[in-house]
């Protein structure tokens, strides 16, 4: 019997779902990443096992506080993006988990690769366009298992030519399959400016997320970009490390009336790939349950209403896909 969506399908590593299956979302996490150069240090290889242990613990904790799916934004030209790691994830946690396919910002992901082949006289846009299509409508590699998300990375203050390229090819991909872009803000001013070029290049902003909010303590510049129809806000580096100070600009921007403009993440990274790292004390607290445990008994304090968090952490992601 076929199945009816009504609000469509979003595509997670274990196939397509209902959109009204998606409750209550994670937009922005990481089972494993590593910086370009992290497998120069070969003494600590990539360990598949450990990984899928390590971040079964994680996601049997994000369950536990109700969470049923996730988005893993790393992006294909850094280190820990796995599709069959993920897919197993899945199978045996339960949760909805849905891929990023997507270029990292020129400084810190594979852009040496892509600025050679332009040396070589390639047009690198296409190039980087037939990449994200084809994983979005054929799968990663030989996998078959198909991204749901687009990653989009910049620098800050400025979008670099490189990084302008890949925008390019990124909502040329979009607009034709429909699938919703996630960006990365590098620091706490470049947010309008992404806007600017998406809305130059003719983007859907009702499928277009800009993230790393929490970059920014400024309500004034949470603002400015919700002057913007459409537009969503990811402040998706919610916790004690990555950007605490934002916390109150969430609860006052709720007040305002955005809560139908914002999304909720921690921009966790389950296990650093290369050499073991340790963030002291505060390092226990950059773990994805953060929001749940922490984040939501704060905003209920401050007045923030049970509807206002299922806005931010239900209805938004579903609309993110939706384009509703």
């Amino acid at each position: 019997m076929s199945r009816f969506c009504g609000n469509g399908e979003i595509m997670t590593v274990l196939g397509p779902i209902c959109a009204e299956q998606l409750g209550v979302t994670l937009v922005h996490e990481h089972f494993a990443f590593g910086y370009p150069g992290w497998n120069a240090q070969t003494q600590w290889p990539y360990d598949r096992e450990a990984i899928e242990a390590a971040s079964l613990k994680r996601l049997k904790d994000i369950k536990a506080v109700g969470v049923n799916s996730i988005i893993d934004a790393t992006p294909g030209d850094v280190g820990g993006r796995d599709p069959l790691l993920m897919k197993s994830l899945a199978e045996k946690s339960g949760v909805h988990i849905i891929a990023s396919t997507g270029l990292y910002c020129e400084k810190d992901g594979g852009a040496p690769y892509f600025k050679f082949l332009r040396f070589l006289r390639r047009d690198i846009e296409q190039d980087i366009y037939e990449l994200l299509k084809t994983e979005i409508t054929s799968g990663i590699g030989n996998t078959g298992i198909r991204p749901g998300v687009i990653k989009a990375c910049t620098g800050d203050p400025e979008i670099s030519g490189y990084e302008r390229l890949v925008l390019r090819a990124a909502v040329r991909v979009s607009r034709e399959t429909g699938t919703p872009i996630i960006t990365h803000c590098q620091g706490a001013t470049v947010g309008p400016v992404q806007q600017e070029l998406f809305a130059r290049l003719g983007a859907n902003p009702k499928k277009i997320m800009i993230g790393h909010q929490n970059n920014s303590s400024d309500i004034n510049y949470h603002l400015s970009q919700l002057e913007r129809p459409g537009f969503s806000l990811g402040f998706d580096r919610t916790g004690s490390i990555m950007g605490p100070a934002a916390e109150g600009c969430i609860i006052e921007l709720v007040k305002k009336g955005y809560a139908n403009r914002l999304m909720l993440s921690h921009d966790s990274i389950g296990v650093w790939l290369g050499r073991p790292l340790e963030f002291g004390p505060m390092g226990a607290q950059w773990h994805p349950t953060y929001i749940h445990k922490r984040f939501i008994p704060k905003m209920r304090a401050a007045g923030v209403t049970e509807d206002q968090i299922h806005t931010m952490l239900v209805d938004n992601p579903r609309r993110l896909f939706t384009g509703e």
